[in-house]
């Protein structure tokens, strides 16, 4: 027996522009920092190692085009699946 997923709501990983919306989404493989976590009580607990990896994320237009010139940082919640994307300058990475 075949089975199929299908998709039908996407939203940007970065911003949270919605496809329902009319903006266009697209997932494209990019570069991702990341810098912590989350602990249980909202308190933030930097990575010291900061290991890059490459990730498959949702992104619209803007935030694709922002992804060539930006850095996309990855902080994710202890004891969750949930991982918050947002954009880092390079600037800010040699810290």
């Amino acid at each position: 027996m075949r089975t199929e997923t299908v998709i039908t709501h996407v939203k940007c990983d970065i911003c949270g522009k919605s496809n329902d919306k009319g903006f266009s989404v697209y997932r494209k493989r990019v570069a991702v920092l990341e810098i912590g976590s989350i602990n249980e009580y909202g308190h933030f607990h930097k990575d010291i190692s900061k290991n890059i990896v490459t990730k498959q994320l949702d992104l619209c237009k803007t935030c694709d085009d922002m992804a060539n010139d930006r850095i996309i940082k990855s902080t994710s919640g202890m004891f969750t699946e949930k991982v918050y994307y947002s954009f880092q300058d390079v600037g800010e990475v040699m810290e």
